[in-house]
C-alpha cells in the first residue's frame, strides 16, 4: 500500500482520458525551453563543440542553467573550488554528463505540481529518480555510455511524473497498487513514460529503457541497467513502488555479477547524494 493518498475519485479505474488523450495533453505541459534543451543534445555530439557554445545554449534555459550551477558544485563533483561561471560548470561536468541531463531535464520538470496532497510524492519520485540516474550510471557495464545511463535512470518513470500532474487521482489510485496499474488505468507507467520519449524525439535506446526498466525480462543492456537500479534503490528505501529484487536475467544482461558488491559501492553513493540533500536543505 502506497504513504502516499489522495482522497479517492467517485470510480478512479475511470479511464477519463485514455492514454491517446493524455499524450495529447502532455503537449500542454511547460517544460521549459525545449529548444534550447534539443540544441545542447546535439552540439554535444558535434567536434566541433565547445564549452561556451554549450552555455550559451543552456543559459536560454533558466532553471536548466541553474541545474548544471547546481551539479557542479554538488559533493559529487570532487573539487573544493567553487564554479561561478556557466562554462566553467560544463567543462567541470563533461559534455557527456550535460547532454544526459539536457535529455532529462523535461521529465524532471514534470517533479512539480500543484498543492493537491501529492507533494510528498512529486518529492519522493524526484528522489528515487535522482538516486536511480546516479546508481544506473554507476552500474553501467562496458557497451553501455555511464551518461546515457544516468538519463534512463533519471527519466524512468515519467509516465508517473505526467500522470501526477495530468491525472491526480489516477496517480493517486495507481501508487495504492501499482501491480494493478493495468487494471486500474488500462496501461503501465511504463508504457506511458515510452510513449512519451518516443513523442518528445528521445533516443530509441532511451525510449526502449524506460519501457522495459519494469520488466522482469529486459532485452536490452541499458534496460536492464536501469532495471537494477531502480530495484536496488527500492531496496535502499528510496521510491514510491514496492520493494523487489531485480531479476536474474536483469542482473545478467546489465552484467552485474557480484550483487552484494554492487549494494556496497551503491550505498556509499546514496549516503553522499543524502548529505548533499541535507546540504541543500
Amino acid at each position: 500500500m502506497s504513504r502516499f493518498r489522495l482522497e479517492p475519485a467517485d470510480d478512479p479505474g475511470v479511464r477519463s482520458d485514455g492514454l491517446e488523450r493524455l499524450l495529447e495533453r502532455s503537449d500542454a505541459v511547460p517544460l521549459g525551453n525545449r529548444a534550447a534543451l534539443a540544441r545542447i543534445v546535439a552540439l554535444c555530439d558535434e567536434a566541433s563543440a565547445t564549452p561556451a557554445g554549450i552555455a550559451l545554449e543552456a543559459a536560454r534555459d533558466e532553471g536548466f542553467a541553474a541545474l548544471l550551477m547546481r551539479l557542479a558544485n554538488s559533493a559529487e563533483s570532487a573539487s573544493v573550488t567553487r564554479v561561478s561561471e556557466l562554462t566553467t560548470a560544463v567543462v567541470r561536468l563533461g559534455l557527456r554528463h550535460v547532454q544526459g541531463l539536457a535529455l532529462a531535464a523535461p521529465g524532471l520538470r514534470l517533479l512539480t505540481g500543484p498543492n493537491d496532497g501529492l507533494g510528498p510524492a512529486r518529492v519522493a519520485l524526484h528522489r528515487h529518480a535522482v538516486r536511480t540516474g546516479l546508481a544506473a550510471r554507476l552500474l553501467a557495464p562496458v557497451g553501455v555510455e555511464p551518461e546515457h545511463a544516468l538519463a534512463a535512470g533519471l527519466l524512468h518513470n515519467i509516465g508517473l511524473n505526467m500522470l501526477s500532474l495530468c491525472e491526480p487521482q489516477l496517480f493517486a489510485a495507481m501508487l495504492a497498487d501499482i501491480p494493478a496499474e493495468r487494471v486500474t488505468a488500462g496501461f503501465t507507467h511504463a508504457e506511458l513514460g515510452a510513449r512519451l520519449a518516443e513523442r518528445w524525439s528521445y533516443p530509441r535506446p532511451l525510449a526502449e529503457a524506460i519501457r522495459e526498466h519494469d520488466s522482469d525480462t529486459p532485452t536490452t543492456r541499458l534496460g536492464a541497467v536501469v532495471h537494477v537500479a531502480d530495484r536496488l534503490v527500492r531496496r535502499a528505501g528510496t521510491g514510491v513502488e514496492p520493494v523487489v529484487d531485480p531479476t536474474l536475467p536483469a542482473l545478467e544482461l546489465a552484467r552485474v555479477a557480484n550483487l552484494p558488491l554492487a549494494e556496497a559501492r551503491l550505498e556509499a553513493l546514496l549516503a553522499a547524494q543524502d548529505r548533499f540533500d541535507a546540504f541543500q536543505g
